[in-house]
């Protein structure tokens, strides 16, 4: 019977599916921990029996013992044989369910006293008296047969002496089986005749598996007195294949008698042949050894507020003796010593012991979970789908913690220098598209000190979108703490693209250096016209020594936070000065009005001694916007972009993971960037917006030559022109735009745009400067553009940046060769091979043919790669031999491999400080009355002290000099 249709019949049954493997006897599944059971019932009702009477061995022959699911009886039994070879045995066997049948009771009288033919032939095949009296002679021939191969006449002879052993054979019958041959013909049919009488098979029943559990949780909480039958309790001598199965073994019999279970000691072999080998553990009760004693000195007692204490948790113990000790000798590990009688209350079939004790996760359970991980599956959504899998929560034998645990050792598995395993990804990068780049610094050791490394499609990015950069730096992403520094830029979709990463290993201004020559060199010498960074010294003397001719600008989210955050009580204070800083600082057309407004707002305000309103004016024009406004910077003020790249890759790696890692993590996003961007190349060729927002012919224009993202933002400035009006200035040249009077959105300080227009040369022009800045038209423009009639946008105002383009991006990359990727193929051979194993599976004859030529082709492709691999190897051999490598430069495929080192790992800046909560004025004044008690205590008890030393006795006050001195003196 499978799995699955057990689970069926007898119901969820939660622990059995906690059970490992092992425990069920080596390879066994649960099929047969139930046939134990199974086994179990029946021996223990059969032995009632034969005590309730005085059973013969020819009602063991006729089935008259009420046994369910008996099988196989082979072997015959003749007249005169000893009692021990005449003893009656059984088998059971429940892995061929359809072969099972019970027998009946019936009449022994009719069976033997009555043997006529009438009488025979009305006795059906499961014993009971037949009622159709018109039986055919097929019929009435089979069960003749049936009866005359049971060998009756002989059974009858040798009666007497089976009689006399009755008692005996309830012993017998427990030892073993003897078989009765009755032919698998006549099994067959007895088991598939549909008679008028019933079958009456038992069932296995839930209640009868927890009578089985119940059964072993007792044996296993009687500790020493256990009866020996207890399968789950351990025995002196009981041996095992390996440690692991001794250590499995001893928690699940905790788990049954409801206790937990840790290896205190792992004895090492001095031998040196064996390596430092384990050849002995001892494992106890987790309540082993006395409970600690909380010794605290008169200082102790009242903690200090400069060091908090971290709360922990402890076991609570009892000193229990409860302890197994296996030894290895010969490769076979046995217990050696056991005592399993505890000094404290049980909690048998508790799951949590499982839990908070070892956690059984199977191989195809682990290769699942670095599936998803592979695949950044957070663990709560792998706890559930595992769970799922299993049948629900309680029935996983393991939690939460433990997936995250494992996922922790995943990643930090790196077999090998994890540098040069860096160093052979971006070699192969190198192989598969010659546009990709990468570099070390090393240090006279050859350990890495920074590396850069840029894809082939952020070249060409780059190429295209390279006129902004934003560069920002970040910690908490690799084991070594190196700063991680993107480069990012803005795509023609609007979308954020990575020109190039690098990996630092601090912060000074010669590393920022090293870094942007670096990328210089990847770009071919391209340097941006604008980069923004946060405000770094470092940064900006590196920016000004690399990049002379380019805009630097810092980020103005960073800045105006660090001012709300010093200021926070001047601006709450101070009623309407938000709303006045917030007006001064982004919305000036012109930088007088800023500086004129700026003024006018620390006067109104007096905040003439504010030292960060101070520094702000000092650094104006590195970050308030409209010194910025002729710079092309498009849709972004801040390094928004950067940060977000961070979180991106901050959300699959951490401080634990290795380069390799990273880099993995580095592609998938990459390739995600690049497929994005060819979704939306091809979404804005393919899409239209159902409705326009107006029937104006530049809506039409604009929706058929700018991208769609693009288009969304130049439709916000379109219908921003339904709130303005304007004034004519100069009859066809100059126009006064501004805000309608009456509009509900009301401005914090109105203000009014100049708009030149030159028809002859379709040049338009705006204060506001938007054009310069997104290139894109304001609404200011678009007003006079409508209200004008002018028909149509001037070409030259729909730049290239912003229009469609069938894949913009097309990367010059050498033909690819007709191979597939790896992971392609594996996915290939994986659908094929498990089709042909679910075939292969239906029969012992294909299982075997597959399995055999498994083995062959196994063989085969083995030796095709390591033909591969020498090939392989000879050819790099040859490459090597034209001499080392001077200097640190790209390291192409034609050139040495450098036996580069691991970094060290560097200091950082350290890790945030978590947010705390905001606490009220109350609690902030009982904060601060404690600390003052603890103080004045703390001064009260080394007032005692001193106090104490001085009123001590002059008996005292000698021995401690006698002390002092003989110290000295040695």
């Amino acid at each position: 019977m499978e799995t699955s249709e057990m689970s069926r019949q007898f119901g969820t049954m939660d622990i059995m599916q906690s059970v490992p493997d092992y425990l069920l006897g080596g390879n066994r599944t649960y099929t047969g921990m139930l046939e134990e059971i199974i086994s179990s019932q029946e021996e223990r009702r059969l032995q009632q029996q034969l005590q309730d009477r005085e059973l013969t061995y020819t009602d063991l022959l006729l089935g008259n013992t009420n046994i369910g699911h008996i099988q196989n009886f082979t072997a015959t039994c003749t007249p005169g044989q000893n009692r021990e070879e005449n003893s009656s045995r059984y088998e059971i066997d429940s892995e061929r369910e359809d072969n099972l049948f019970d027998l009946q009771e019936f009449n022994e009288t009719n069976a033997y006293d009555n043997q006529d033919s009438t009488t025979m032939n009305e006795v059906n095949s499961f014993g009971y008296m037949n009622s159709d009296d018109n039986l055919t002679d097929e019929q009435n021939n089979w069960q003749v047969d049936f009866f005359e191969n049971l060998q009756l006449e002989e059974v009858e002879k040798g009666r007497q002496n089976v009689q006399e052993s009755a008692t005996t054979i309830a012993t017998e019958t427990r030892s073993g089986a003897s078989e009765i041959n009755i032919g698998a013909e006549e099994i067959t049919n007895l088991g598939d005749t549909n008679h008028s009488g019933s079958t009456n098979m038992e069932e296995l029943t839930e209640e009868d598996v927890e009578e089985f559990l119940h059964e072993e949780e007792i044996a296993a909480s009687e500790g020493n007195n256990a009866s020996e039958s207890s399968k789950y309790t351990p025995q002196i001598g009981q041996e095992f294949k390996s440690r692991e199965d001794a250590n499995h073994f001893f928690c699940y019999y905790a788990f049954i008698a409801g206790f937990q279970v840790v290896v205190t000691h792992a004895q090492r072999t001095t031998s040196r042949k064996r390596n430092n080998e384990i050849y002995k553990i001892i494992m106890k009760c987790n309540k082993h050894g006395k409970q600690p004693q909380n010794k605290q000195n008169e200082e102790d007692e009242i903690p200090s507020a400069s060091k908090e204490k971290r709360k922990t948790n402890v076991i609570i113990r009892t000193n229990c003796p409860v302890v197994m000790v296996v030894k290895e000798a010969a490769g076979i590990w046995k217990i050696e010593r056991l005592q399993l009688d505890h000094n404290h209350e049980l909690s048998p079939g508790s799951r949590t012991q499982l839990f908070s004790g070892k956690k059984y996760m199977t191989d195809m359970q682990k290769g699942l979970i670095r599936t998803l991980n592979a695949n950044n599956i957070k663990t709560r959504q792998m706890i559930a789908i595992l769970s799922y899998l299993r049948g629900n929560v309680t029935v996983t034998p393991f939690d939460k913690k433990a997936i995250s645990n494992y996922r922790t050792k995943i990643n930090r598995e790196v077999t090998g220098n994890d540098l040069m395993q860096a160093q052979e990804f971006f070699r192969k990068k190198k192989a598969e598209d010659p546009t990709f780049f990468y570099k070390f610094d090393l240090d006279d050791d050859l350990k890495v000190k920074n590396m850069f490394w840029c894809d082939g499609s952020s070249v060409e990015y780059y190429m295209e979108y390279g006129d902004l950069v934003s560069f920002d730096t970040t910690f908490l992403t690799n084991r070594y703490n190196l700063p991680f520094a993107p480069l990012v830029g803005v795509t023609g979709h609007g979308q954020t693209c990575l020109f190039g990463c690098a990996f630092m290993s601090d912060e000074t201004t010669n590393t920022f250096k090293w870094v942007f020559e670096t990328f210089l060199e990847a770009m071919g010498g391209k340097h941006p016209k604008t980069i923004i960074t946060d405000q770094d010294g470092a940064m900006k003397s590196a920016i000004e020594q690399i990049f002379p001719n380019t805009i630097h600008r810092n980020c103005l989210f960073h800045i105006k936070k660090k001012c709300y955050d010093k200021n926070g009580n001047a601006f709450a204070a101070k009623k309407g000065l938000q709303q006045e800083f917030e007006d001064v600082i982004n919305n000036p057309i012109t930088t007088n009005e800023f500086e004129i407004l700026w003024h006018a707002m620390i006067e109104e305000h007096g905040q003439q001694n504010n030292k960060y309103f101070k520094k702000m004016w000092e650094m104006r024009k590195r970050f308030i916007p409209v010194y910025f406004k002729d710079s092309f910077c498009p849709f972004l003020h801040s390094t928004a972009r950067s940060e977000g790249t961070n979180s991106r890759f901050k959300d699959n790696v951490g401080p634990t993971y290795s380069i390799i890692s990273f880099l993995k993590e580095y592609q998938r996003i990459i390739e995600t960037i690049n497929s994005s961007e060819a979704y939306l190349d091809n979404f804005s060729r393919q899409k239209r917006p159902k409705d326009l927002w107006s029937e104006f012919y530049i809506e039409e224009q604009a929706m058929e030559l700018y991208n769609f993202n693009i288009f969304r933002k130049f439709q916000v400035q379109l219908k921003a022109t339904s709130r303005l009006t304007y004034n004519e200035i100069e009859v066809g040249k100059v126009y006064e735009v501004y805000q309608k009077p009456n509009h509900p959105m009301k401005e914090y300080r109105p203000r009014k745009y100049i708009v030149q227009i030159d028809h002859e040369k379709e040049d338009f022009s705006c204060m506001c400067c938007k054009f310069q800045k997104d290139g894109i038209l304001c609404s200011h423009i678009l007003k006079v553009i409508v209200d004008e009639d002018i028909p149509k946008i001037p070409e030259k105002y729909i730049i290239d940046r912003w229009r469609k383009k069938d894949k913009k991006i097309v990367r010059n990359i050498p033909a690819q060769k007709s191979e597939t990727h790896e992971l392609l193929r594996y996915n290939i051979l994986s659908r094929k091979a498990a089709l042909l194993s679910s075939k292969g599976s239906k029969s012992m004859s294909t299982f075997e043919f597959l399995e055999e030529e498994f083995d062959r082709l196994m063989t085969i492709v083995d030796n095709m790669s390591s033909a591969e691999q020498s090939a392989l190897t000879s050819v790099t051999n040859n490459s090597s031999e034209a001499g080392p490598v001077t200097g640190v430069s790209d390291i192409g495929e034609d050139e040495e491999v450098l036996d580069i080192q691991d970094p060290e790992r560097i200091k950082a800046k350290g890790r945030p400080v978590k947010p705390k909560r905001f606490k009220i004025i109350v609690e902030g004044i009982k904060d601060k009355m404690a600390e003052k008690e603890k103080a004045e205590a703390r001064k009260a008890i080394a007032q005692n002290k001193k106090k104490n030393a001085e009123s001590a006795s002059p008996k005292d006050k000698a021995k401690k000099k006698r002390k002092k001195v003989s110290g000295e003196s040695k």
